[in-house]
């Protein structure tokens, strides 16, 4: 089935247990036998029926998701080692100038505290190199994170193709091509997908690689640039699983991305997550409010001598609520003693001010909002 979600009236007569049981389908479009259909039975006894290519496509990006997260390595890990690169025999121009590349493009704090440097931030962030692509802009011409790891990649290449070992690396981790490429390619293993998979967790956990027994400094360094595309294209496909319709009909679009931010001589890894959530209009056009969207933001980030933080805020029609969340506990009693300046600075943006407090330790991880992705007699 394709187009929007179709809703279906169940018989009045339909058995608690429809197994075995028969039950005829209008479709706008032609369903072949053999068809795979998704469905949730409502409370109002009627079937909601998603279509097949969005319910392929959340699967084979679980699958990826999965498989991309164990080669994922804290960008922190390259940066370190970019930063004190040294010239040596190893170490071509063309490569210096791909390591220097990249650490020019990144941000510092003072760029990130106004609204326009926020915005290039996340727009060069890695997050959208595909869009950029397919729009067909040249992403040489504006600095872009996954960019310039991939081309740090492609100098790097060269220099060790003789090594087998390395060549694995290259194909197994890198993953040069464009997200929306593997997802597809991935359609093929949806038979091995069953399981309902756990939610995905923010922030993503920081994994530093050692080198290895007998690893040269480029062969380090090369593991290291593919971990971090790797960690990127977590992020990616972690925004992609959260999208969709939750159970209950909400309409969910998720961002998440991580910025390297220069904070005097250190790079400090900041991960955002940005969610906005609709709820269907069930009015008539006529009767409908103005749509208001239910804004989440999570921020999570580890800085010295504060230690790692995290921040959760909530924004709707102009009302802001937040939990700010310290784990060492001289940061969280300073937090706590200015949260009346913040919540004045935030008053006199012109924003409505809710709650907003502060805690000692770390967000529970409980059950989140999430999109289900069964299958309808996918025992049978």
């Amino acid at each position: 089935m394709t187009g929007e979600m179709n809703i279906l009236p169940l018989p009045p007569t339909a058995p608690a247990t429809p197994r075995g049981s028969t039950l005829s389908i209008d479709s706008p479009t032609p369903l072949h036998t053999g068809t795979l259909l998704s469905a949730l039975v409502q409370d109002s006894q009627a079937l909601k029926f998603v279509p097949l290519g969005s319910r392929s496509e959340q699967l084979a990006v679980t699958q990826q998701l999965a498989s991309q997260q164990s080669r994922q390595g804290s960008l922190s890990g390259l940066l370190n080692v970019l930063q004190n690169l040294t010239d040596s025999g190893q170490t071509s121009s063309d490569l210096r100038a791909a390591a220097d590349k990249l650490l020019a493009g990144l941000p510092d704090v003072h760029q990130l505290s106004t609204a326009r440097g926020l915005a290039l931030a996340l727009a060069n962030s890695g997050a959208f190199l595909e869009s950029k692509l397919l729009n067909g802009q040249n992403p040489s011409l504006a600095p872009d994170m996954k960019g310039d790891l991939l081309r740090l990649i492609n100098q790097l290449t060269p220099a060790l193709a003789s090594n087998t070992h390395l060549n694995g690396i290259i194909a197994a981790d890198t993953l040069a091509q464009a997200v929306p490429s593997f997802v597809r390619n991935a359609l093929g293993m949806l038979g091995q997908v069953s399981a309902k998979p756990s939610p995905t967790r923010f922030p993503l956990p920081e994994r530093l690689l050692q080198s290895a027994d007998g690893e040269d400094d480029l062969e380090h360094l090369l593991r290291l640039a593919a971990a971090a595309v790797s960690r990127l294209q977590s992020h990616q496909l972690s925004s992609l699983e959260q999208t969709g319709a939750t159970s209950d009909g909400r309409l969910m679009s998720t961002w998440q991305l991580e910025i390297p931010m220069r904070t005097m001589q250190d790079i400090v890894p900041l991960q955002v997550k940005f969610q906005r959530e609709e709820t269907p209009e069930k009015q008539p056009p006529k009767e409908r409010q103005p749509k208001q969207h239910l804004w989440r933001v999570e921020l999570a980030f580890d800085m010295e001598p504060l230690g790692p933080l995290q921040v959760q805020a909530q924004l709707i029609s102009g009302s802001l609520s937040s939990q700010l969340w310290a784990e060492r506990p001289y940061t969280a009693s300073l937090i706590e003693t200015n949260l009346a300046a913040l919540r004045q600075r935030l008053l006199s943006c012109g924003l409505n001010v809710g709650d907003i407090d502060c805690h000692l330790g770390t967000p529970p991880q409980g059950s989140q909002t999430r999109l289900e992705q069964r299958w309808i007699d996918e025992t049978a």
